[in-house]
């Protein structure tokens, strides 16, 4: 017996030092729905049943019956869904992972013709800068878990598309062999994003992407996909001119997969090739001949004509050339650094799904994904962890007048610590204290005691890696009235961010508690360039030296005039509404350079000029019930080149009632947002 008789066969194993040992699991983590975005309100009536009806408390909202929008963590959004019962639900995903470690995900904008770059806030650069914190291990560790998640979540019909490049195409390859399997690679398709490149001295240049396809099982959704017609393809794949049509044709292949039986071909029995088959019948070999559909090659093989007239096109296949790449003056263009062409969504979207099928995306960015399924009649979720992501995919989709969705966040985060400054979370909070000016109050808690004024106010200094919710102000607050047995009349929270709709959330808490809560809460913005001063603060001196650089903004402060009511009869009734101020008190663009300094003084200038140059969008919920806000008229910014100064004012025409209560909701270009109710 030989030795090569005892081989074992695919013993191949995938290994990697941190390799996550188990899957990820569901998770009941809970979705707080921050708007439901009614772009058109025509499409009111395409709401579920409770929406109808009137009922907007949370418990209300069936939301597998709606299109969502998620920020936060793909990876807890992921264990989310499947606790909620999205397995096997959602027919195609597809993903643009991130895949260079030297990428920023930064947005570009333009106020009045001045330009300026948007930072990443730091729980995004934190969750990215840990995604590539050990090389490429990191990196599989990231995705590794995220993808195990998505193949239970995809349906038996699914399908996953996974685009990437050259940095990390091979070994995200090797993964989705791992966890969907060899068998259920589909193909590795060639996208040319480049039509030209600069000529490289030692290597050739770079102008494609890869997309792998895979699928949960072998029976999956595929609808055969055609290159339009052109003149192009005209020439070069019609070069035959039938003599008694005139008409231009190709000659397509007669045989196709598996092992056939001989047919006859006019007075000749030809037998296929070696694991082939005829594609037709003889009853329809024999017409075919009659008309003069088959005609023979030089070595005797049948082909069957093609006539571009009577085709769709060429089937496309695995190299993609005909979807041209984003230019600068592209209309769909909106200054996303990752942002795709829609054309390669349309292809994958109408290839490997059905109308009113689930779409995924779960590294959604600028929304590519969402709009395209939402164009094509598609049911979609999208997840993005960049807030500049979720606000530009929610103009994209008002723009297009989308049907009705959520914007939700992810509460009760819990993710690992992240390591800021090389130490624990509570020495971050210690110093982010200290450099308010307050004391610390225990080692874990975040907590601190500042006094001001002769009165003491307790101090809250949230996590790096998640946005303070409305629900733990309010446990906050409630905790500051009790503690260390007299309480304190004032709560100041310091967060790296807070969630959606974070104002209206914690209004609607206090007005449940009906006067119960005391404390006056204070909400303030970290600076996003407290990173670069953390990593050089390493004690109490470098604390007190910089103290006075660090400016904690105070949240945005919004005002809005009287509202103006006129009569029309029939029961009807127009309100207008006009925002009359709206105030950043300091502009959260980093100071520790000098263009930094310079794009800060122009923006301050520019919007004690004209506040409406800082609003990205601002929405009105004309009847809002203190649970759901709902955006039933809004007004936007815009994306790219379609940029333009949101207008102020509002009208709308509506039911009289004795009581009304209306909601309106302003987000800035820097994710910011404040909310008012207003009593008619």
């Amino acid at each position: 017996m030989t030795n090569n008789q005892h081989r074992k066969k695919d013993s191949a194993r995938l290994h990697w030092d941190t390799k996550p040992r188990r899957a990820a699991n569901p998770k009941d983590i809970e979705f707080q729905t921050a708007e439901v975005v009614i772009p058109n309100p025509q499409h009111t009536d395409q709401l579920p049943l409770s929406f109808r009806d009137g009922l907007f408390g949370e418990e209300e909202i069936d939301k597998q019956k709606m299109n969502r929008l998620i920020w936060g963590d793909n990876l807890l959004a992921m264990q989310a869904l499947l606790a909620q019962g999205y397995e096997g639900k959602i027919n195609l995903i597809y993903i643009d992972p991130p895949f260079d470690s030297k990428a920023d995900y930064s947005h570009k904008m333009t106020i009045e013709g001045n330009e300026f770059t948007k930072e990443p806030s730091v729980i995004e650069r934190l969750a990215y800068k840990d995604t590539w914190a050990g090389g490429t291990d990191s990196y599989l560790d990231m995705l590794y878990p995220r993808l195990q998640l998505m193949k239970r979540l995809l349906a038996e019909d699914g399908s996953i598309y996974i685009h990437c490049d050259w940095h990390a195409n091979s070994y995200i390859r090797i993964l989705l062999d791992e966890i969907f399997g060899r068998e259920n690679f589909q193909n590795s398709i060639v996208w040319q994003k480049l039509t030209s490149a600069k000529s490289q001295s030692k290597t050739y240049p770079n102008i494609h992407d890869t997309i792998l396809f895979y699928t949960k099982t072998a029976s999956f959704i595929f609808n055969t996909p055609f290159v339009p017609k052109s003149e192009k393809l005209l020439k070069t794949h019609y070069r035959y001119i039938d003599k008694k049509t005139g008409k231009r044709y190709s000659l397509a292949d007669f045989t196709q997969k598996g092992q056939g039986k001989p047919k006859r071909f006019g007075d000749k029995i030809l037998t296929p090739p070696p694991g082939k088959h005829w594609i037709w019948s003889q009853e329809r070999i024999d017409k075919g001949m009659a008309n003069g559909m088959i005609v023979f090659s030089e070595s005797g093989l049948p082909y069957v004509k093609r006539f571009y007239e009577d085709t769709k096109g060429n089937i496309a296949e695995d190299i993609w050339i005909d979807i041209n790449p984003l230019n600068p003056m592209a209309k769909e263009r909106v200054n996303f650094d990752t942002q795709k062409p829609e054309g390669i969504l349309e292809r994958i979207i109408n290839v490997s799904s059905n109308p009113n099928s689930l779409v995924g995306d779960f590294f959604s960015g600028s929304g590519t994904t969402l709009t395209v399924a939402g164009k094509l009649g598609r049911r979609w979720i999208g997840c993005e962890l960049g807030k500049v992501g979720i606000q530009v995919a929610r103009t994209r989709l008002v723009e297009m007048r989308a049907k009705p969705f959520l914007i939700e966040n992810i509460g009760n985060y819990q993710r690992e610590m992240i390591y800021l400054t090389g130490g624990r979370i509570w020495e971050m909070q210690h110093l982010i204290l200290k450099l308010y000016g307050a004391t610390p109050r225990d080692k874990t808690s975040g907590l601190g005691i500042r006094k001001v004024n002769n009165v003491e106010e307790l101090v809250y200094v949230g996590y790096p890696d998640r946005p303070i919710t409305a629900k733990k102000a309010e446990e906050l607050a409630l905790q500051a009235q009790k503690l260390d047995g007299r309480g304190y009349k004032r709560l100041v929270i310091l967060g790296w961010d807070y969630e959606y709709n974070y104002y209206q959330a914690l209004e609607a808490r206090k007005s449940a508690l009906k006067n119960k809560l005391k404390v006056q809460i204070e909400s303030r913005d970290i600076p996003p360039d407290i990173y670069d001063y953390l990593k050089k603060a390493k004690n109490e001196e470098d604390i007190e030296s910089i103290a006075d650089k660090v400016h904690f903004y105070e949240r945005p402060y919004l005002r809005m005039n009287s509202p103006k009511i006129k009569a029309l009869g029939n029961g009807k009734v127009q309100i207008k509404i006009a925002i009359k101020r709206y105030v950043l008190m300091d502009i959260p663009v980093s100071h520790t350079s000098k263009k930094g300094q310079d794009t800060y003084n122009t923006l301050m200038k520019l919007a004690k000029d004209n506040f409406a140059v800082l609003i990205d969008y601002w929405a009105v919920d004309w009847d809002y019930d203190g649970f759901t806000f709902k955006s039933q008229w809004q007004a936007f910014r815009g994306n790219g080149k379609k940029a333009k100064t949101v207008l102020t004012a509002a009208t709308a025409t509506v039911d009289k009632k004795r009581k009304r209560r209306i909601a309106v909701r302003v987000v800035d270009i820097f994710g910011n947002d404040a909310g008012v109710t207003i009593e008619v």
